[in-house]
């Protein structure tokens, strides 16, 4: 049933076990987020006769071993940051949201929250996604005969896009209409009244 809770009693009572799991999402994605640009969103390596090198883009540019370092690509940086800071924020109202003591006014500001910071979270992926096709694309041997071309999509990559799907299933977890639990049956069933006994008066 969904809402029920059996075990442990004490996390029931506090938390609504399936928002609980939302907001657990919604850090995961921040964290996701956070951490992206420091890793490659791209690596490509050129093996020749003459050279041989590695270029590898993150979200604060390229850097490379070859011989001549030009041009410049995007920094993505700022805007993955700032989506997981505002991931953060949606993470702190989904935690609010998911007290079994939030009143409905929570909830909806949660799902609000969540909702924006997925949009905005989902926006930055696709700006990053036309780049990484571009790299693959633009990554040649120019020059270079007999040269093998290899290219691959960095962990940054599918860090970001793994936080993006985070996101979105915690939004979606936040707009839910869920059942809220179920008060906690007596243990003979129905609550039955307790009656105190009193001697019968003995008249005078």
């Amino acid at each position: 049933m969904i809402g029920s809770c059996h075990r442990p009693v004490t996390l029931c009572r506090v938390w609504h076990l399936q928002r609980l799991v939302g907001a657990i999402l919604a850090l995961a994605a921040a964290i996701l987020l956070l951490v992206s640009p420091f890793f490659p969103l791209f690596i490509g390596h050129v093996t020749a006769r003459a050279a041989d090198f590695t270029m590898t883009i993150d979200g604060w540019g390229f850097d490379t071993d070859a011989p001549q370092r030009v041009g410049a690509v995007a920094v993505n940086a700022y805007g993955l940051i700032f989506a997981a800071v505002l991931l953060f924020v949606g993470t702190i109202l989904t935690f609010v949201g998911a007290r079994n003591a939030a009143t409905p006014s929570n909830r909806r500001i949660a799902a609000t929250g969540m909702g924006i910071v997925t949009a905005f979270t989902l926006g930055v992926a696709v700006t990053v996604l036309p780049q990484l096709t571009n790299w693959v694309d633009t990554f040649r041997s120019t020059g270079l005969a007999n040269a093998s071309v290899d290219t691959s999509v960095g962990i940054g990559f599918w860090m970001m896009a793994a936080g993006t799907l985070v996101a979105l299933a915690a939004s979606v977890i936040a707009v839910l209409p869920f059942r809220d639990r179920e008060p906690e049956t007596p243990p003979y069933g129905i609550p039955m009244p307790v009656q105190s006994e009193q001697p019968p008066s003995s008249g005078s």
